[in-house]
């Protein structure tokens, strides 16, 4: 007999597990690509607001800064990024997307929407605009920089 966790009557709880799946649909999706969604989170930003630093990219994404030179590493190896110089302040660097990692960002396109696509299917696209709209609320509501940037 099949039962369900004892919160899952819980929205909280809810959204969390279909986080963890969306996570892992992702990552899936991803691995023929050789990067993790934090990757490709790091690399759309960096494309999105262009001659960030290091810092910059963890207080807008919430990374732990010794965390994002981790991923920043990770893209380097794989030739997805490049850390230059800021010629307006040597002491710091800016990190860019290289060509390489541009077409990387254009394969996830494809693949996270297909992942997501296939996930959602369940819902028709009314239901799918409504849980855009109360998602958007609740991020805007409970994470007031939300509605400052376009992340």
């Amino acid at each position: 007999m099949q039962r369900r966790p004892p919160m899952s009557n819980r929205t909280g709880y809810r959204l969390v597990k279909l986080g963890e799946m969306l996570l892992t649909l992702a990552e899936d999706a991803l691995a023929p690509l050789g990067v993790k969604a934090k990757h490709i989170h790091v690399m759309e930003t960096l494309l999105a607001y262009d001659g960030l630093s290091q810092q910059d990219v963890s207080r807008m994404l919430g990374i732990d800064p010794n965390v994002l030179v981790g991923l920043i590493d990770d893209l380097e190896a794989r030739g997805f990024a490049e850390r230059r110089r800021n010629p307006e302040d040597r002491r710091r660097h800016l990190v860019h997307v290289t060509d390489a990692g541009r077409a990387a960002v254009e394969q996830s396109r494809t693949l996270l929407g297909a992942a997501e696509d296939g996930f959602f299917a369940v819902l028709d696209e009314d239901q799918r605009d409504v849980l855009r709209d109360a998602s958007e609320r609740l991020l805007t509501a409970h994470r007031p920089d939300w509605a400052e940037t376009d992340c």
